[in-house]
């Protein structure tokens, strides 16, 4: 666990900074929930027809154009969703820097500022790890716990476990709340292993 932290507690924390650029993983995820969105409502319009075709008042030209004007809007969506999440990695500076902290209980996603830095953050989490002194605990926690975006996974919530060792990433699913876990090459086995074991009730791939 070269990369990852435990402090007297048996939390496990570690932070990942993603390059937006090079790792697709965040707009497949948006990609695929609203295109998934756009197919249901595509399949709605084509099952509102079917009335229309056994009574005689429509034919296969109005399918075809119903499945044309669905493909006009998917691809249409693709590539606004594609300037969209380039513009979200600039605004971003490339960088998604996320602080992760795992337990018996569950695993908790942490996205910080854009202005912390990776090496900044390592050290906040030693100095929590270390519990130096009571100002150096409540600075390190500061920095940590100033997120703009968080979300918490419970291990026995948590229906689906998909890891994917080539984009360094582990998806850890409940039904209402989808938690990406990113880890570093070397710490993933470590991880995957930990979330695996404490999911009792999920199916797990990867």
């Amino acid at each position: 666990m070269s990369n990852i932290v435990k402090d007297e507690n048996g939390a496990y924390r570690w932070v990942y900074e993603f390059n937006l650029y090079k790792n697709p993983t965040i707009l497949f995820t948006v990609l695929k929930v609203f295109i998934a969105i756009i197919a249901i409502g595509l399949v709605i319009m084509l099952a509102s027809l079917i009335p229309d075709l056994v009574k005689g008042y429509a034919d296969a030209s109005d399918v075809a154009e119903t499945l044309r004007f669905g493909s006009v809007f998917i691809a249409l969506f693709v590539v606004l969703t594609i300037v969209g999440y380039l513009v979200y990695a600039l605004m971003q500076g490339g960088k998604y820097c996320v602080v992760f902290t795992m337990d018996e209980d569950g695993i908790t996603h942490k996205q910080l500022p854009r202005q912390y830095e990776k090496a900044q953050l390592v050290g906040a989490l030693n100095m929590l790890a270390g519990l130096a002194s009571g100002n150096a605990a409540q600075t390190g926690m500061g920095i940590i716990t100033s997120t703009r975006d968080s979300i918490t996974s419970t291990f026995d919530a948590v229906r689906s476990v998909k890891g994917s060792r080539a984009l360094r990433v582990i998806k850890v699913n409940e039904p209402l709340a989808k938690n990406q876990v990113y880890v570093d090459a070397e710490d993933y086995d470590f991880v995957f292993g930990f979330i695996r074991d404490h999911c009792q009730n999920a199916s797990v791939r990867g």
